[in-house]
């Protein structure tokens, strides 16, 4: 008489892929207050994400990014943050309701879009897994599109905390073989796809 065999084990569930969005905040023609869509450009040109991230410049946007806030699992903001126990190019992660505090002291006007986007995605339930608010505290804020030695000499550590955040989001973050060089217009919540 055969024995009869045992089922195999269950085949577990495919994990969903990690549901990534990076959006770059700011004012591109008020100096360090364009940190935000500067590391954000750095990003659409230079790296790549396994799996695919959405790159969003949100600009000085507020409420029109709602939605998003539906859509992804995981949002990673990028910003200039008002901090005066910090000097210029000092780097802060923030996380969740944190966020709300911090931006209670506002940097600019488009930090209460920001502040009324994360309180009306609570309001309606859209509930991302994680937010996370990496911020830079900035030394010039007067007109010019550049910025300003403080905070430009701290990209590479930007970066390097963006592959941090995404690493514990199990995303990998890579150099791309080759760069596009024309960056996406600002100001508008234009959506990017960065391909692995």
């Amino acid at each position: 008489m055969s024995t009869p065999t045992s089922d195999p084990s269950p085949t577990a569930a495919p994990t969903a892929k990690p549901d990534a969005l990076i959006i770059g905040l700011g004012n591109l023609l008020l100096s360090d207050e364009g940190v935000g869509i500067h590391s954000l450009r750095r990003l659409e040109q230079h790296y790549g994400f396994t799996p695919e991230v959405e790159l969003v410049d949100g600009g000085t946007t507020g409420l029109d990014l709602l939605e998003l806030f539906r859509q992804h699992d995981y949002i990673l903001l990028l910003d200039a943050l008002f901090a005066p126990e910090g000097a210029p190019g000092d780097i802060q992660i923030l996380r969740n309701d944190a966020i709300l505090t911090a931006l209670s002291k506002k940097l600019s006007m488009h930090h209460l879009g920001i502040s009324d986007v994360l309180a009306l995605a609570q309001l309606l339930d859209y509930r991302p897994r994680e937010i996370v608010l990496l911020g830079v505290i900035p030394e010039h804020l007067e007109l010019g599109t550049e910025l300003s030695p403080a905070v430009a000499q701290r990209m590479p550590d930007i970066l390097a905390n963006i592959q941090a955040i995404l690493g514990d989001w199990q995303i990998a973050m890579h150099l791309r073989e080759s760069s596009s060089e024309t960056p996406s217009p600002t100001g508008a919540a234009l959506f990017v796809s960065a391909g692995g």
